[in-house]
């Protein structure tokens, strides 16, 4: 099973963007509602980039006992297969292979051809899915917290001018039918400023964890 998964990462690495469908971006999205944690609820966004496999942001999952995926009004059950608290990404699978996807990019904007970059991100407005202009203002290298605020981290990614929300966090950037960034956090200081990790330099845990199985010194329920 970890060795299809695997897999499937790979080909949506390989993808072509010439064979995406436009509409493909709203219809990979899903609602992630996890429960757990002292009785919190956690909501956020993700995108299937393979058949039956969700990227998302971490955060929204920390401390889940139970995941769940709403597919435009469907309910669906999904497991954790690859969480990374420094990066802030996670995998979930569904048992559902026959949803639309959106692969990530194998070409990532850079230094040089980010700014001023242009996409879209699918996110929830008013109860319903819509896409929201963005542009990549620059490539940049983010220093933070990580998610349990234990101690300082990088994480490479892209800021932002969006209007983001809170409950955007895990939404997909799709340039040119391609995933390229997945939204984390929006300043409280500056309107339309907003950030995003570049899943591809920021992915190899998740690859390996996808491969390999989760290290058991990665407690995906710790709040």
């Amino acid at each position: 099973m970890r060795a299809l998964v695997a897999l499937m990462l790979i080909v949506s690495l390989t993808g072509c963007a010439d064979d995406i469908d436009p509409t493909a971006p709203i219809d990979a999205t899903v609602t992630i509602t996890a429960t757990g944690c002292r009785n919190t609820l956690g909501r956020g966004i993700g995108t299937i980039i393979a058949p039956g496999l969700i990227l998302t942001a971490a955060h929204t999952l920390a401390g889940a006992d139970s995941i769940t995926v709403d597919h435009h009004r469907r309910t669906l059950g999904a497991n954790i297969v690859a969480f990374d608290p420094t990066m802030d990404l996670a995998l979930l699978t569904i048992d559902d292979r026959s949803l639309a996807s959106v692969p990530l990019t194998t070409n990532p904007p850079t230094t040089q051809t980010a700014p001023g970059t242009t996409g879209t991100a699918v996110v929830r407005r008013d109860d319903r899915l819509v896409s929201l202009p963005v542009t990549i203002a620059r490539r940049v290298t983010i220093t933070t917290e990580d998610m349990y605020g234990n101690g300082e981290v990088v994480r490479p990614g892209y800021e932002l001018t969006a209007d983001i929300e809170p409950g955007d966090s895990g939404a997909l950037i799709v340039i040119d039918g391609a995933g390229v960034a997945v939204i984390w956090s929006r300043s409280r200081r500056t309107d339309e400023r907003a950030w995003a990790i570049d899943p591809i330099r920021g992915g190899d845990t998740i690859r390996a964890q996808l491969n390999d199985g989760i290290d058991a010194s990665i407690d995906t329920t710790r709040c």
